[in-house]
């Protein structure tokens, strides 16, 4: 089976740009009403330890040193930002009742206002592996007393042209009283009613001939980038 290795990405950020404060929220209803705490206050002087995102193989996990934080962030905590930068924990998702490709993070895009569109690798279409070198495996680092994100630290974001084998779905609801969210597969059917009246843009989504490259998240992130729904699809 061939693997694909991609790099993580180095932030071009100039140096003396302020560092941003790593964020969370607990709930959708709470990413909808902007109500974000710093990943500081979970630790909230339990432990020195700083906050690390790493990815293994196609997870994007959250680690602390902690592990209370650690349960939290795992097991409780819905998405985390920080920058530009959005992560969603699939740990609580479900398409038609069935769990997703990971339970971890995976990256997320705002969508039409208050929606959330997350793309997440689809584990069958081959081994992920992400190289790691020996200075890049840490994105939170610490600033003064906080936990932040310093404008030279390694970004984990990849970008649109990287994600031909993720798939696309869409949060819109909040959890049902499990705690589960129902999410949305961004697929053909989809496309074809959100398109159904710009007959250039869906010709444009049809003109990928493979259902798998044409479903796949670089060209779906493509198409919605341009219709104006989601917002830094890079």
């Amino acid at each position: 089976m061939k693997k694909l290795v991609v790099m993580m990405m180095v932030s071009c950020l100039p140096t003396m740009m302020m560092a941003q404060p790593a964020k969370y929220c607990m709930t959708y209803s709470d990413y909808k009403a902007h109500n974000w705490n710093t990943i500081e206050s979970l630790v909230n002087g339990r432990s020195e330890m700083i906050p690390q995102i790493k990815m293994d193989e196609s997870d994007i996990k959250v680690k602390s040193g902690d592990k209370e934080v650690d349960r939290i962030l795992k097991k409780e905590v819905f998405a985390i930002t920080f920058g530009k930068q959005l992560y969603v924990n699939c740990r609580n998702l479900r398409c038609k009742d069935i769990i997703l490709d990971t339970q971890n993070y995976v990256q997320a895009y705002p969508y039409a206002g208050n929606k959330l569109l997350i793309a997440v690798y689809h584990i069958n279409n081959g081994a992920f592996l992400m190289g790691l070198g020996a200075d890049v495996a840490s994105v939170f680092t610490p600033l003064g007393p906080s936990i932040a994100l310093r404008s030279t630290s390694t970004a984990l974001w990849l970008s649109r042209k990287k994600l031909d084998s993720h798939r696309c779905y869409l949060i819109d609801t909040d959890a049902d009283g499990k705690g589960r969210y129902p999410v949305t597969r961004i697929d053909d059917d989809f496309m074809a009613k959100l398109l159904a009246n710009d007959a250039h843009m869906l010709a444009r989504y049809n003109a990928v001939s493979s259902k798998r490259e044409r479903q796949s998240a670089s060209n779906v992130l493509a198409v919605l980038s341009e219709k104006g729904l989601v917002e830094a699809a890079n």
